[in-house]
C-alpha cells in the first residue's frame, strides 16, 4: 500500500498540478498575452494525463481546477470556471483519442464535436436556470466580451475616434458576431485542438510518450471537393435572404479555416525542405497569427495550392532534416 501511495503522489503528480494551475490562471489573469495561454491551457492536462494514466491524470485535473476555482472566487472571477473545465476536459479528451490512433482529421474532428456538445450543454442548463433563451444568453456573452475588448483598447493608446466608433456601434457589432457565432465556436475549437496536437508532438517525443503517426503533415491537403462548397457559400452571400446569407457566411468561415490549415502545411513543408531552424520557425508562426493580413495570405496560399501545388516547386536541401 505504501509503495502504491508513493507512486501515486510522485513528483509528476505535484508538478502536473502546479503547471496546470498556473496555465489556467495565466489564461485568465494575464493581460495581452492571456489568449496565448488560453489556447495552450489544455496542454498540461493533456501531457500529464497521457504520462501518468487515467486515475492520476484525472486527479491532477480535478485538483488544479479546484485550486484555480478558489483563487478565481477570491478575485470575483468565478464565472470563468466552466470555461476552464471545458479547456481541461479537452486535454483529457485528446489523450483518450490519441489512444485510438485515428487519422489526423478524425483526431481533430472528434474532440471538436465533444467540446461543442459540452459547451452547448452548459449553455442549455444555464439558460434553464436563468429563464433565458440560449441564443440571447450567447448574445449577452458576446456583448460583454466586446465591452471588455473596448476597455482593453482604451488602455493601449488606440485613437479615441476608433474607441467611440466601437462604443456607438456595439449593438450592431454584437449582432454580427452573434450571427457568425457557430462558425466562431467551431473554428476556435478546431484551432485550439490543432495547436495542442502540434505542440504536444515534440513534447511527447522528447519525453518518450507515445505519439500517433499522422504521417508527413507538411503534405496535408484539404479535400478537392471543398472548393465547390466554398464557391456555393460565396453564391449564398449574394442571395438577398438573411438566413441564407448568415448560413453562407458561417460555412464560408469554416471553409477558409480549412484552407488556412492547408496554407500552414505548405509553409511547414517549406521550412522542412529548407531545413529552417526551430528558433526561426517560432517567431514566423507568431507573426502569422498576430497579423490578420498574413492570415489572409496563408488562406490564399491554401486555396491556390489546389491548382498550383506549391510543394512541387520547393526543392529540399540535400542535408534537410525532419
Amino acid at each position: 500500500m505504501r509503495k502504491e501511495r508513493g507512486e501515486f503522489f510522485s513528483s509528476n503528480f505535484f508538478i502536473g498540478i502546479a503547471i496546470s494551475s498556473l496555465a489556467f490562471l495565466a489564461a485568465l489573469l494575464i493581460p495581452i498575452i492571456g489568449p496565448f495561454f488560453f489556447i495552450i491551457s489544455p496542454l498540461p492536462i493533456f501531457y500529464y494525463y497521457s504520462k501518468t494514466g487515467r486515475v492520476q491524470g484525472s486527479t491532477i485535473f480535478a485538483i488544479s481546477l479546484s485550486l484555480v476555482a478558489i483563487i478565481l472566487t477570491i478575485f470575483d472571477s468565478s464565472a470563468n470556471i466552466p470555461l476552464l473545465f471545458l479547456l481541461g476536459s479537452l486535454g483529457v479528451i485528446l489523450s483518450e483519442i490519441f489512444r485510438k490512433n485515428y487519422s489526423i482529421e478524425t483526431t481533430i474532428i472528434l474532440p471538436v464535436l465533444v467540446l461543442t456538445i459540452l459547451w452547448f450543454t452548459f449553455i442549455f442548463f444555464q439558460s434553464l436556470s436563468l429563464g433565458k433563451q440560449p441564443w440571447l444568453l450567447i448574445e449577452d456573452y458576446i456583448e460583454r466580451d466586446i465591452q471588455e475588448i473596448i476597455q482593453l483598447y482604451a488602455q493601449l493608446d488606440i485613437p479615441v475616434e476608433q474607441i467611440d466608433l466601437a462604443k456607438n456601434n456595439i449593438k450592431q457589432i454584437t449582432h454580427f458576431f452573434t450571427n457568425i457565432f457557430p462558425a466562431i465556436l467551431l473554428v476556435s475549437a478546431s484551432f485550439t485542438v490543432w495547436i495542442n496536437i502540434m505542440a504536444a508532438r515534440e513534447l511527447f517525443q522528447k519525453n518518450r510518450i507515445w505519439y500517433p503517426d499522422f504521417g508527413d503533415l507538411s503534405r496535408w491537403k484539404a479535400p478537392e471537393s471543398l472548393i465547390w462548397i466554398l464557391i456555393a457559400n460565396g453564391v449564398m452571400l449574394l442571395i438577398p435572404v438573411e438566413w441564407v446569407q448568415i448560413l453562407g457566411l458561417n460555412l464560408l468561415l469554416i471553409c477558409l479555416f480549412v484552407y488556412f490549415l492547408q496554407g500552414m502545411s505548405v509553409i511547414g513543408f517549406l521550412f522542412k525542405a529548407k531545413n529552417v531552424h526551430r528558433l526561426f520557425r517560432i517567431p514566423c508562426y507568431v507573426l502569422i497569427f498576430a497579423q490578420q493580413y498574413i492570415i489572409l495570405i496563408v488562406i490564399a496560399v491554401g486555396i491556390i495550392d489546389l491548382w498550383i501545388d506549391f510543394r512541387k516547386f520547393i526543392n529540399p536541401l540535400t542535408d534537410a532534416t525532419t
